[in-house]
């Protein structure tokens, strides 16, 4: 037995059922992972939309009041003065004050490109700042509203006061090149500049008011790119369309993709697949009350936590349990297999050295792994090979499947958390925005003068400003700390006090500075958030400047509407670690955000999980703005923990399935590979029914293998017995033999001479040609032919051109005989007739075709005889169509062939009933046997046969240069 092959073949089967099962594992966690990467990605995904819209109508939102706040007579009344017929010293004052007044709103960048403010004719001044370069526009860059009216454009262009209108290039400034001649040169060329500047931008215009000015608000195209996250949480394209699907901003590189995409928004659809550089997932986000869309490509992604990192890791430990398996595997095959090659040497030893002393039996059962059987022993290597790499790797994956998921949440609350501080500066920045708005409204300034009255004050919080709704109150204080105005209880300011805010922060403020304040109550008595501004304004009377401050008060839940994911909740603390905000009612989450910042010491940036009011949550804390102030934000993950607990759950039932898998998978692999010794086992077992076996020693526990060598044992004495008798018979017979011998070679010295039986043949041949018996002439000929072919005492080798005549020959005697019963079909390849070819091949092979396939036939015989060179190798092959053979008889003969069966068992063809047992003198097995001991490996022997269908014999015998090929 090649026991290297047998032991090579047991790892081979244990490393592939590791591998089977480990890729199944894979595939199960690939399964088992999906949802919660879908459930993820689609949070990120709401997230991102809700985060970009929420910012996108906060600063639409902040524009539109601009546009409210210029409004005011303090920014319109430059246009409405008549300042062209008045002195240039009196425009430059009112041009500086109106430039001064709007630098006091500190506008950020960004935000807006230019703002006009247009009169309604050549008596009244113009004025139009550019806020990306921070210069004014040159007076012939701005036309008059006479001169849109008189060209057609002023409706058209004032058609959506109020809300932000994108002019689409080529709208105002077509219609001028056909109206060109028609309209004054200074006229139109005031006319196509300012409508050149305002095309392909996003505008808000209030229409002409009452006092005859129109004010327009170019918005910067970078608003929308602004608001969008940061490369660092979203990377893609993004495109922004109007109500009537143009297109406001977009970074997409290609038109082409962006015209496509502003269709299908046009044909209603919400989300589809879209090729630009590689395939993008496109989804859109209606922005309320705009009407606008806003399209977000992304590339796709997979749902799956199996990122690169995920993947790598996996592979890795993959590859690992495989090489545990290689190696487990190969120490028990080895220890399983070292029985068999140590009997295999000892065999081999007594074999060559005649040695038939008896094996020593306590080798092969010494150790305990030897009293397993055979089966026993398989079935533990392969369940220990597979088992504790699959089993390990399931540990693993749990381990790497809970982290990843875990991370992955952490990544998405991170994400989260990014998008409410941002959420949560841009709403700081708009309260600050408010207050600078609040400080440059003359009608709350010009308080400050003793001689200034508070007619129609009180319904200055509803006039202009929306968005004061946020605000629980504003106080206006001089200098002095003393309250001129306030918003609430403004007939008792004696309620409201400077002085309860830090004197030196007070001290500390520059003009126009602004700061926020903490940890102090309102006028209710509540904790509240307030802004403290300190105001540089002229004096009406005296012409000096003096100083103010402008106290602005937000309500308790100022900013509650930023989290709108049930699922978040914040708090925030000053530089100092004291309460600012929060929008959770619980304390525990304040509670936990002091800790976190105890342990913090203030610095932000950090991310965990804990447990909070009974909820696990995935705490992220980030730093807001430039006040050092923290925001700890908490974001549940419950339902995180349940889909894991669920995926788990199915991990396991699907695991426990495979590990039955594999128990049936080795469990039957075992028997396979244990069955053909099981069958040497029991065929040398049999033996034991002797009854001159003796047993030296009792039998004890052991293997197949311990068996097989106590039945060797048995078998040696045996052997020596039947030895000894076979001597002693020998001697008997020796003299025998001799005897018949001698009398045999006698008995040949009287046989008649070959050559003159050949010549009586030739003789009987001439004369039966002579009486004309033709046919009898044709089968003495044929037979005289046989003849000498036969006796020729030349090679035993001849060439295939003669094999093939002295075939033709006992066929021509064979035609003869059965009258025509059957027919010859000779396919014959020339280039094959001179190879050369054992004696007596064919001729026998011929003869068991006749005698057992066509001679039980009636008639319709056929026996195709074929010689061919094929791939340098002599084939030669004889088919009929006689009766055939069953697939037990066709067994039996082959195992003849191969000298597994006893030929009395298994007659080269079995003969049929009421046959007289002919045989053909040589003998199909015997053909094989000359043919195998002459050739070797260079012969295959090949029998094929089906009951009622007919035989064939293929001899392939490679020629000594094919084989050397």
């Amino acid at each position: 037995m090649r026991f290297r092959y047998y032991r090579n073949r047991l790892v081979l089967i244990a490393f592939l059922l590791a591998m089977l099962s480990e890729a199944i594992l894979i595939g199960i966690s690939y399964w088992n992972t999906r949802d919660v990467g879908t459930e993820i990605q689609s949070a990120s995904e709401q997230n991102l939309s809700r985060h970009v819209e929420s910012r996108i109508v906060a600063k639409l939102s902040e524009m539109n009041s601009l546009a409210l706040q210029i409004e005011s007579s303090d920014f319109t009344k430059y246009a409405r003065s008549f300042l062209n017929l008045r002195s240039s010293e009196e425009e430059a004052t009112a041009r500086r004050e109106l430039d001064s007044r709007l630098e006091q709103l500190h506008l950020p960048q960004g935000l807006v490109d230019r703002i006009y403010f247009i009169g309604d004719n050549l008596n009244q001044k113009n004025f139009g700042k550019s806020f990306a370069t921070n210069r004014l526009l040159p007076d012939e860059h701005i036309p008059w509203i006479d001169e849109m009216r008189s060209a057609g454009l002023l409706d058209s262009f004032t058609r959506y006061y109020s809300m932000p209108t994108f002019i689409p290039k080529g709208m105002f400034t077509d219609v001028l090149k056909d109206k060109k001649g028609s309209i004054p040169e200074d006229s139109w060329q005031r006319l196509n500049r300012f409508f050149a500047g305002v095309e392909g931008h996003l505008i808000i215009n209030n229409g002409v008011n009452y006092l005859n000015v129109l004010s327009v608000i170019v918005l910067d195209e970078r608003i929308f790119a602004a608001e969008l996250p940061s490369s660092g949480i979203w990377s893609g394209y993004v495109g922004v369309f109007d109500q009537n699907r143009q297109t406001l901003w977009s970074n997409l590189p290609s038109e082409e993709a962006l015209a496509a995409a502003a269709q299908r928004i046009e044909n209603g659809s919400r989300q589809w697949e879209q090729q630009i550089d590689g395939l993008y997932q496109v989804r859109t986000q209606a922005v309320s009350p705009y009407d606008f869309h806003i399209a977000f490509f992304e590339r796709e992604r997979s749902s799956t936590l199996w990122g690169p990192s995920f993947s790598k890791i996996y592979v890795g430990f993959f590859l690992g349990t495989l090489l545990v398996c290689f190696l487990i595997s190969l120490k028990f095959s080895n220890l399983i297999m070292y029985p068999f090659r140590m009997l295999a040497r000892v065999v081999w030893k007594k074999e060559n050295e005649l040695d038939l002393e008896r094996i020593p039996e306590e080798r092969f059962s010494g150790t305990r792994f030897s009293r397993l059987s055979i089966r026993s022993k398989v079935l533990f290597m392969l369940l220990t090979s597979v088992l504790i790499p699959v089993l390990t790797a399931v540990g693993m994956h749990l381990y790497l499947m809970y982290n990843y998921v875990f991370d992955k949440a952490v990544d998405l609350s991170v994400d989260s958390s990014n998008h409410l501080v941002v959420e949560l500066r841009d709403r700081m920045d708009g309260y600050e925005g408010l207050t600078n708005r609040l400080s440059t409204d003359s009608r709350l300034t010009n308080l400050l003068s003793p001689y200034t009255f508070m007619e129609n004050i009180d319904d200055f919080t509803v006039a202009s400003y929306p968005g004061l709704g946020d605000l629980s109150y504003f106080v206006l204080y001089d200098a002095g700390g003393s309250a001129r105005y306030s918003s609430a209880f403004f007939n008792n300011l004696t309620l409201f006090k400077l002085s309860s805010i830090d004197p030196d922060l007070l001290s500390e403020l520059q003009p126009e500075q602004t700061v926020w304040i903490t940890g102090l109550k309102d006028v209710y008595g509540h904790p509240s958030l307030m802004l403290i501004k300190k105001l540089s304004l002229p004096s009406p009377s005296t012409g000096k400047t003096i100083e103010a401050y402008l106290q602005v008060v937000l309500k308790e839940e100022a900013f509650s509407s930023v989290a709108s994911d049930r699922k978040m909740s914040f708090v925030m603390l000053d530089g100092s670690g004291d309460f600012v905000y929060s929008n959770a009612s619980a304390q525990g989450f304040k509670e936990e955000a002091f800790a976190q910042w105890r342990g913090d010491q203030g610095k932000a940036g950090s991310a965990l999980i804990e447990k909070v009011e009974g909820s696990n949550q995935v705490i992220v804390s980030r730093p807001i703005g430039d006040e050092g102030w923290t925001a700890y934000i908490f974001r549940t993950i419950d339902d995180m923990y349940l889909m894991i607990d669920d995926m788990l759950h199915r991990f396991i039932l699907l695991i426990v399935l495979l590990i039955l898998i594999i128990l049936a998978a080795v469990w039957n692999v075992s028997l396979l590979l244990v069955k053909p010794i099981e069958r040497l086992t029991t065929a040398v077992e049999k033996e034991e029914s002797m009854p001159d076996a003796q047993e030296d020693e009792a039998p004890g526990s052991r293997d197949e293998i311990g068996r097989l060598v106590e039945s060797f044992n048995r078998m040696i004495r045996q052997i020596r017995r039947l030895m000894e008798d076979n001597v002693n018979k020998q001697l008997r017979e020796k003299d025998l033999v001799t005897s018949k011998m001698k009398a045999e070679l006698g008995m040949l010295q009287q046989q008649i001479n070959p050559h003159f039986l050949y010549n009586t043949l030739e003789a009987i041949n001439m004369r039966a040609r002579q009486y004309g018996a033709a046919e009898v002439g044709t089968m003495v000929n044929s037979l005289a032919k046989i003849f000498r072919f036969t006796i020729n005492k030349g090679s035993e080798v001849v060439p295939l051109s003669d094999e093939i005549e002295h075939a033709r020959n006992y066929l021509t005697i064979q035609e003869l005989r059965f009258q025509n019963k059957f027919t010859v079909l000779w396919q014959l390849d020339e280039s094959a007739m001179k190879e050369p070819i054992l004696k007596f091949v064919l001729q026998p092979i011929i003869e068991n075709a006749l005698q057992h396939g066509i001679e039980e036939l009636y008639g319709g015989g056929e026996i195709a005889i074929r010689a061919q060179m094929e791939e340098g190798r002599v084939v030669l092959s004889v088919a009929d169509n006689g009766i055939g053979m069953s697939k037990e008889d066709l067994a039996k003969v082959r195992q003849a062939l191969s000298g597994e069966v006893a030929s009395s068992e298994a007659p080269p063809y079995p003969p049929e009933s009421g046959s007289s047992g002919r045989s053909s003198g040589v003998g199909l097995a015997n053909v094989y046997q000359r043919l195998r001991i002459y050739y070797g490996e260079r012969l295959e022997f090949t029998i094929d046969s089906e009951e009622f269908v007919g035989t064939t014999v293929t001899i392939s015998i490679a020629t000594p240069a094919g084989a050397e090929m």
